[in-house]
């Protein structure tokens, strides 16, 4: 009897033992993912410090912004300096960043790039506020943990080619996309006359966010696109104060000519799908002689078959978008919402590559539904939408100068290998939303 008793003993011991071993290998995988993260985020905050200060030293598209300013301090032609392609309210905006940069030439692009790394922090912030439908304000209250969480990290360092992008050249899109997904947090929580007058803004510096004013009047969201055009006439009446009258139809119609001329180019830079399929199809000079033609058509006919190409794509999301919302924050509505987010690119007639930072709302849902939940559709449709994910990661993120060169960044980019893998990532998202009872976005 003892010695059942010392055997039950012993072999208790040893499943205590063999819990304490299991416990001690959860804790050491446990420290370990902490240390690879914490290494990933130290890397990346290092790089993003190097990058603030070394661009704020060098020559950026951000010195067209102050010319711009200064020429309306100065009273002289706005469009005379080759690198305003804005708006003319875009010029008056700029007047502000000309009086900052009087002061301070670094200090103003300085504080401009620490500006973009908050409002991506604030972008991050609002893209899981609006997927798990909290308030901005509980999600300000855990942001430490949200940056170390890979489903917030990995999406990071995907976007991390055009977050640099932007900053390289000390640019304006990194604002756009926060005030982008502001006014869909403001639409979500019914502030209309707010989310009106924020899109009506970025509309009237950037017009590419004019996308998601498509959309809602699609939607017939009316209430948000009253607000929108009121903010719209509003805003736009300040070039005429600033310009007057005369100026400001002058500066108007120039404005549309240029973005007329200048819209349908073929430079291997613009990664629209107009330049995509005038690289393809004519012999319109891609510069440095990137020529990937295979076909010599007329210009004027590739416009039009561009055209006609939209609208017949266009007519799977007008099945697909085509009920009024009834719950602004469904996994429906978030889906059409980062649809809109990853055409603003494609479909602006002049995209450059620091406008893709408006991939970052699709690229945090498709790696949010797919890798970090558990969709029940076949494993078969499950593997052909990872491939177009890391398909599409690998045209839009490894063909930068960092991976392959500058040689060869620019040879794919005249094959438009950015245009493609943001269609890729478009295609998936239609996967996902038609079967969207398949798929959730929780976040733990």
């Amino acid at each position: 009897m003892f010695l059942s008793l010392s055997k039950k003993a012993e072999f208790s011991h040893l499943r205590i033992k063999k819990q304490e071993n299991k416990l001690d290998d959860k804790t050491k995988k446990e420290t370990r993912k902490r240390q690879i993260i914490n290494s990933v985020l130290l890397i990346f905050t290092l790089a993003l410090i190097y990058e603030i200060v070394r661009d704020s030293l060098r020559p950026s598209d951000f010195d067209g912004y102050v010319r711009a300013g200064n020429a309306v301090l100065n009273q002289t032609d706005i469009y005379a300096d080759h690198l305003n392609t804005w708006p003319p309210l875009f010029s008056v905006f700029s007047v502000i960043l000309a009086w900052f940069d009087g002061v301070s030439v670094f200090m103003t692009r300085f504080l401009w790039n620490l500006g973009s790394l908050l409002a991506m922090l604030g972008s991050i912030q609002l893209t899981v506020s609006i997927c798990t439908n909290e308030t901005i304000q509980l999600m300000r209250k855990r942001t430490a943990s949200l940056l170390r969480n890979p489903i917030v990290l990995v999406p990071l360092v995907i976007m991390l080619r055009y977050i640099l992008d932007n900053m390289a050249n000390v640019q304006i899109n990194i604002y756009m996309l926060f005030c982008s997904l502001f006014t869909i947090y403001l639409f979500i929580h019914k502030k209309y006359a707010w989310a009106g007058l924020l899109l009506g803004l970025t509309i009237s510096l950037k017009v590419y966010t004019v996308f998601f004013l498509f959309y809602f009047i699609f939607k017939r969201e009316y209430r948000i696109v009253t607000w929108t055009f009121l903010a719209l006439v509003g805003l736009n009446l300040i070039s005429f104060g600033v310009y007057g009258y005369e100026g400001a139809i002058a500066n108007y119609h120039h404005w549309l000519s240029i973005g007329t001329e200048q819209a349908y180019t073929a430079i291997h830079r613009n990664q629209s799908i107009f330049a995509m399929f005038f690289r393809y199809l004519t012999t319109e000079d891609p510069e440095q002689g990137l020529y990937v033609n295979f076909m010599s058509l007329d210009p004027l006919k590739v416009r039009s078959m561009v055209y006609g190409v939209i609208v017949m794509i266009g007519l799977l999301p007008v099945v697909l978008f085509r009920k009024k919302l009834k719950n602004p924050s469904s996994f429906q509505a978030i889906m059409e919402y980062s649809i809109v987010f990853t055409v603003v690119p494609i479909l602006t007639p002049i995209s450059w590559k620091a406008y893709f930072i408006f991939l970052w709302v699709p690229y945090f849902l498709m790696f949010l539904v797919l890798f970090k939940n558990k969709p029940t559709v076949k494993p078969g449709a499950l593997v052909r939408m990872k491939v177009l994910f890391f398909g599409s990661i690998l045209l839009t993120v490894f063909s930068t100068e960092l991976v392959v060169g500058n040689y060869f960044s620019d040879v794919l980019e005249a094959y438009s290998v950015i245009t493609i893998g943001t269609i890729m990532l478009l295609i998936l998202q239609f996967m996902v939303l038609i079967k969207q009872d398949a798929f959730s976005m929780k976040i733990e």
